[in-house]
């Protein structure tokens, strides 16, 4: 007897990123969540790195709830 597994399709997360200037080493600019058009500028490339992340991230929890 086969037991079929069921795929599990994970929603995928674009973002635009528009560097604004570089400054001290480190790019400041804008981060667009390119499904919501939601926007939040960041200061440094450690900080876009953060929130991208942190969006992946927040968005995989929901996605273990749904299921």
């Amino acid at each position: 007897m086969e037991e079929k597994k069921s795929a599990k399709r994970k929603e995928s997360t674009t973002f635009i990123v528009k560097i604004l200037a570089e400054e001290n080493g480190t790019w400041q600019g804008k981060l667009i969540w390119a499904n919501t058009n939601q926007e939040q500028y960041f200061r440094s490339a450690l900080e876009l790195f953060k929130m991208m992340h942190g969006a992946v991230e927040y968005q995989a929890r929901n996605e273990d709830y749904i299921d």
